[in-house]
């Protein structure tokens, strides 16, 4: 049985020793660590598992010029250099099963997790296979600067979602260095300030109603609301409430792109219109605007080239030239202009109907507004 060896415990028994058998002593402070005394001599060894797993049993020394404390520490040391070296989780990942990682732990917290994990994953294709670590600079260069030569500013987002991925890589110990560190935008960008006149929204409203169900009245609710265009476009009917007489829509802080709610009181023409689309829409369907029925709208690049081409074959028979190029974000900054210039509206009040935050407009009375 083990014993809590001791030096003058194993002299005892030495000196006892009256028998030419062997007699073995088990230490119960180190475990593993054995003593076989003899007719002439001491000697220390360990039991423990080789670096195949099977189980060894090698010399330590004799006693007495291997003491007790001696041993313990031979053996300690012997046992630790065997044993197999831990795999770290870094050294076990490929940059896909990382990103796998990443868009479970981190990337499912946001709006938009979906559109960034599909930049990264297109980004990252030629080394997804690769250890972590082997991803350089170039590499990720080379990846955007592809990008960037048929889009260049989705090439400045990809390149801002791969700078994120590699500092959450390095801040948990996956990588030492981040490999898209340094890497400048490829594009230089210019903040938009498209601005479509009064006249040139009632052409844009006109041209809207020849689109018909669902982008026709999607249009011109952006024109009514100033809200984002996919706000709009995955709206649901449970969000339009009465209040009163009239109705509002409530846009849920989960599908709003600063993450706060917002109510946007419907006028009466956009009460029409919502309620001619809940007429118009499939049955028992989810959204109230849809395309594939259990989905939100989609295909806005064909209805906007649609829409344009309403818009030119008008002016076409009016000789006039074409109507310069906009987007339907720039109707947002259509309905600040004219609130602000014409109408008087305070700036802070119109930037909160945009659902904008700003450091003016954060207060109680502002919000409310």
């Amino acid at each position: 049985m083990p014993l809590a060896l001791t030096d003058a415990s194993i002299a005892d028994c030495v000196t006892g020793m009256a028998s030419p058998l062997r007699r073995e002593l088990v230490d119960e402070r180190e475990t593993g660590l054995r003593l076989r005394i003899g007719p002439k001599d001491a000697v220390w060894s360990v039991s423990t598992l080789g670096p195949g797993g099977q189980r060894i049993r090698v010399s330590l020394g004799g006693w007495p010029q291997l003491d007790v404390s001696a041993a313990r520490s031979y053996a300690r040391a012997l046992k630790a250099s065997l044993r197999p070296a831990p795999v770290s989780e870094a050294a076990a990942l490929t940059v896909g099963q990382l990103l796998d990682i990443y868009a479970r732990r981190r990337l499912s917290q946001l709006r938009k997790a979906k559109v960034i994990e599909r930049s990264i994953r297109a980004a990252l294709h030629d080394v997804a296979d690769l250890d972590p670590v082997a991803v350089t600079r170039r590499h990720i260069a080379e990846a955007v600067d592809v990008i960037a030569d048929r889009a260049p500013i989705h090439a400045n987002r990809t390149l801002a979602y791969l700078k994120a991925f590699f500092v959450w890589c390095l801040g948990r110990g996956y990588i030492e260095r981040n490999p898209a560190e340094g890497i400048a935008k490829p594009t230089r960008e210019r903040s938009r300030e498209r601005t479509p006149s009064l006249a040139e929204v009632v052409e844009i409203w006109e041209a809207a109603g020849k689109l018909g169900y669902p982008f026709g009245p999607i249009v011109r609710l952006l024109v009514l609301t100033a809200a984002r265009r996919d706000e709009v476009g995955a709206m649901r009917p449970e969000e339009i409430v009465a209040d009163g007489d009239a109705r509002v829509w409530t846009l849920p802080a989960a599908r709003s792109k600063n993450g706060r709610a917002i109510r946007v009181p419907l006028s009466t023409l956009a009460t029409t219109i919502f309620e001619e689309a809940l007429t118009d829409r499939p049955d028992d369907m989810t959204f109230l605007f849809t395309t594939l029925g259990d989905r939100p709208v989609s295909g806005w690049s064909r209805a906007k080239r649609r829409l344009d081409a309403y818009i030119n074959a008008r002016r076409v028979k009016e000789k006039r030239g074409p109507m310069e190029p906009w987007r339907f974000h720039d109707l947002r900054r259509a309905f600040a202009t004219q609130a602000c210039d014409h109408l008087g509206i305070d700036p802070a009040i119109a930037d909160r109907c945009l659902n904008h935050v700003g450091a003016s407009t954060t207060s109680t009375v502002a919000r409310v507004y």
